[in-house]
């Protein structure tokens, strides 16, 4: 397997990691209101969605959202709301208001199915306290990639490593919001690369990837900023190994 290969599927690995997109169903139970990206620390709609942020919405038939409703038509009523449809049964939907909205899933001019969602503005962001690592390794002719979860505060990220960290919005009360945030970053040292992936269904949202250079230095500490419009801006220090992960390939 040729290093971008590598890279490729070590990305994907780390992406699919997360798992399938959370939702909810509607009141009357015929529609799942899926979330084409998941949130590391929710799995539904109880929590509220931030002002001014972004949810992906794809409309299935429930319970648990097998197949999509490419017919139905998004409406959100109880506020002031931007929704974009996407295609195949999915959309962009920003709330703007501090308040309770209906998410309407539209037969025509009939609704078939609704559920209600909060939205309130954020207090803050944070580190999510795991990161997904994925490992590429080599022994003798055969190749392999090995993912795991690391505590945050323990990562150490060798050469042939890649991490995902995810940032998480946060209420007064430190509690986790819905929303895609627009995340930027930068790192101390240049041998540590900083990517953001792209989104795709079932994979997360707010996710940062972060991997050292095939040439990275000594054992060394990096800083990570990140900074979003709305929020104050968050660091993190990673461990950066000079060496190559210890793996055995089977």
């Amino acid at each position: 397997m040729t290093q971008s290969g590598k890279a490729a599927l070590a990305l994907t690995t780390i992406l699919a990691f997360v798992g399938c997109a959370d939702g909810g169903n509607g009141d009357k139970g015929i529609v799942r209101y899926s979330q084409v990206v998941n949130f590391v620390e929710t799995d539904d709609f109880t929590p509220p969605l931030v002002v001014g942020r972004t949810v992906l919405i794809r409309l299935e038939h429930a319970p648990v959202g097998e197949r999509g409703f490419p017919e139905l038509g998004l409406e959100v009523t109880g506020g002031t709301a931007q929704v974009l449809p996407l295609g195949f049964a999915q959309f962009a939907v920003r709330l703007d208001d501090e308040k309770d909205y209906r998410f309407r899933a539209m037969e025509g001019t009939r609704e078939l199915d609704a559920i209600t969602v909060k939205a309130k503005k954020g207090a803050a962001i944070r580190f999510h306290g795991k990161a997904n690592v994925v490992t590429v390794g080599r022994t003798g002719t055969k190749s392999c990639v090995k993912a795991s979860s690391v505590d945050l505060a323990d990562l150490v990220l060798a050469p042939n490593q890649e991490a995902a960290l995810f940032v998480v919005p946060v209420d007064g009360a430190g509690k986790p919001m819905l929303g895609m945030l627009q995340l930027t970053g930068k790192m101390s040292r240049a041998d540590v690369q900083l990517d953001t992936p792209l989104f795709f269904q079932g994979g997360s949202a707010n996710a940062l990837m972060v991997k050292p250079t095939l040439a990275s230095g000594p054992l060394g500490d990096a800083q990570l900023e990140v900074t979003e419009p709305g929020f104050a801006s968050l660091t993190q220090t990673i461990r950066v190994a000079a060496q190559d992960a210890a793996i055995t390939c089977e």
